[in-house]
């Protein structure tokens, strides 16, 4: 690369056409106008007449200047000129590319591609081969160093991923076949730091001079942070004032759009690392209607948290006999499962006609039999809402338990005593979860046993509609889907009367896997068995947090879906049974702190000016006006035949 004071050249050697910027002047001096078609009245009248407007033989100077500059500038811009290029690196060997390649280099991407681009020009002009090593994770062999054409090409094709940039696991085997000494090397950063990054710097710097490209703006992310009340937190790794957060999902007319802005609240700066929690304070029917949250003008797949089961608030309907005076409130089935419910849904209480106005998502009888509204409660069931019953002594004292409907198997008559005063057992424990079932991964404290139950009938189905049971094998927790909603049934009760399992955390954990699954039957088809193990991805991000839907979703096993985004698992919305998962790829955030071997490009450096297509513009303008000054001039040579034409006349 030529350097004159601030302009430098990417191609210098162009430079020598214009020594033959004077051989065109002469030529084009030389050769005069084309001719202009002259009639004549006759030979006759010729003799003896001199032409008072002879043609000219050389072409006029103003018009000469314009091609010649028209040329020079076309050379100037063959020539690659940029206006205060960024410096080279030391050495004039092969040069090595390196990008990170996860979502925090997506913000300024295209900064980052023409940064590279250019660089690689430059490699091209001095005849340095070079490569190029996409830190995003996946696998390759040994960095082939190929012209700088060939990588440009493969550059431009390439976009972050949708996950953390990922550096090689051996990096002696990536640079196998790199030289041992010469080598340049410039690293494109995204600002953070990331596995295995030490590693690769060390390796690098033992062969080459390494220049590393930071990010010239903070690199931004939001995580969602569940709970009782869940929220989002917003980390930067500057201390600049955040932009808000938008809410987007669909209005009542199904139109996606805006739904609300969140604003973070105060920061809280550690370890260089700007933290704000983002409430989503939100009334529960616009909650429910959200379906992701970006932060505004932030482009990258660290910047959106997709909304899952966890986010939506359901509302709940409670129908029971709770007369239970002051000092037994304590006893009451409805306090426990208002204790275990509250924090994470809105709760309604009132009698089944009541509730069932109010349009709930999931509505819970207690103890309840014989209802007259049982055909209105079928109807809402089979629309696609979730029914939760809890066995009591009423139910367990019927006569007529045979013939009641809405419940997901057929119970006997009269329940079981297993740990009563006047039985001779023990009271059972719960039996782990199965590995795929709607409970999976809860664990069951060694402490919870059930004293008593209501049994099902034997039937060949009853295995497929266990979602829980005791020790001994007997259902504890069973469910039949009805149309396009489904009933479950606890075979014991909601309070400490047949079983310690409501004083338990197990308990309010059962319960918000249950109603997580609200509307989920008419929303999702009901995977095979040898699927529940797997998470099916139904939407997924790419580095500029774009959704798309997947065309042919690979299923990702549990282990690996835990693990977080990667190679192969993008962000995305994943689902396993009926549970609906997001896997989003924000989270924790660690500034990239480089030793003082490394030479830092200054922001201010980095972008330079491109002058080719400047250079090229005036070069079009200049030919525009050569052809406005040659017609001007063939106008003027016609106007003056018309002058002499019409004095002949006269």
């Amino acid at each position: 690369m030529l350097t004159l004071g601030p302009l430098g050249f990417l191609t210098p050697w162009i430079l020598g056409a214009l020594v033959a910027l004077p051989v065109i002047w002469l030529i084009l001096r030389a050769m005069p106008p084309a001719p202009k078609l002259v009639r004549f009245a006759g030979t006759r009248l010729l003799l003896g007449l001199q032409d008072a407007h002879p043609v000219a033989r050389h072409t006029p100077w103003w018009l000469l200047v314009l091609r010649v500059l028209a040329i020079a500038a076309l050379i100037l811009a063959f020539a690659g000129p940029v206006w205060k290029p960024v410096p080279d690196q030391a050495g004039q060997g092969p040069l090595l590319i390196v990008m990170d390649g996860g979502w925090a280099a997506a913000p300024d991407w295209p900064q980052r591609q023409a940064r590279a681009i250019r660089a690689l020009d430059r490699a091209t002009g001095a005849g340095q081969p070079a490569a190029l090593l996409f830190a995003d994770g996946r696998a390759e062999g040994a960095l082939a160093f190929r012209p700088g054409a060939e990588i440009a090409s493969r550059l431009r094709a390439l976009q972050p991923a949708p996950w953390e940039t990922a550096y090689p696991e051996n990096p002696g085997e990536i640079l196998a076949e790199a030289p041992e000494a010469g080598l340049t090397v410039l690293w494109f950063s995204d600002g953070l730091d990331h596995p295995r990054r030490g590693a690769l710097l060390s390796a690098l710097a033992a062969r080459a001079a390494v220049t590393v490209v930071p990010p010239e703006a903070a690199r931004q992310s939001l995580e969602l942070v569940a709970g009782d009340a869940p929220a989002l937190r917003l980390r930067a790794t500057g201390q600049s004032a955040p932009p808000p957060v938008l809410a987007f999902g669909l209005d009542p007319q199904g139109t996606a759009r805006e739904l609300a802005r969140l604003e973070p609240g105060e920061p809280i700066t550690e370890a260089g690392v700007t933290t704000r929690m983002v409430p989503i304070d939100l009334p529960s029917e616009l909650r429910n209607r959200i379906t992701r949250f970006e932060l505004q003008g932030v482009r990258a797949a660290g910047a959106v948290v997709l909304a899952d089961d966890s986010v939506r608030r359901r509302k709940v309907a409670l129908v029971g006999d709770d007369r239970a005076t002051e000092g037994q409130r304590l006893l009451s089935p409805m306090h426990y499962l208002r204790r275990a419910l509250s924090p994470s849904t809105d709760l309604i209480e009132g009698s089944l006609g009541d509730v069932l106005q109010a349009a709930p998502d999931v509505i819970v009888l207690v103890d309840q039999l014989g209802l007259p509204e049982s055909d209105a409660l079928a109807g809402w069931v089979d629309q696609g809402g979730l029914l939760i019953r809890f066995a009591g002594p009423r139910m367990g004292g019927s006569d007529e338990l045979r013939q009641e409907p809405l419940l997901p198997v057929i119970l006997r008559e009269g329940g079981r005593d297993i740990g009563g005063a006047l039985s001779w057992g023990e009271p059972r424990r719960l039996a782990p979860f199965a590995a795929d079932g709607l409970f999976a991964g809860l664990e069951v404290p060694r402490d919870a046993t059930v004293r008593a139950q209501l049994l099902a009938e034997p039937a060949p189905d009853l295995a497929e509609r266990v979602l829980a049971q005791l020790s001994d094998g007997t259902p504890l927790v069973t469910r039949a889907p009805l149309g396009q909603g489904q009933i479950v049934l606890f075979h014991t009760t909601a309070n400490a009367e047949w079983s310690n399992l409501a004083i338990s955390g197990l308990f309010v954990e059962m319960l918000q896997r249950l109603i997580q699954t609200a509307r989920a039957s008419a929303e999702l088809p009901e995977p095979a068995p040898d699927e529940d193990t797997f998470w099916i991805p139904q939407q997924l991000l790419d580095g500029f947090g774009r959704a798309a839907t997947p065309q042919d979703p690979v299923p990702v096993a549990a282990a690996e879906f835990g693990k977080g985004p990667a190679p192969g698992i993008p962000a995305g919305l994943y689902r396993a049974g009926e549970r609906i998962a997001a896997l989003n790829a924000g989270g924790a955030m660690v500034p990239a702190e480089w030793p003082a071997t490394v030479r830092l490009e200054a922001a201010g450096q980095a972008p330079g000016l491109d002058l080719r297509g400047w250079l090229i513009a005036l070069a079009a303008a200049l030919f525009a006006l050569d052809a406005l000054g040659s017609a001007w001039l063939a106008r003027g040579g016609r106007s003056a035949a018309s002058r002499r034409r019409r004095g002949a006349t006269a």
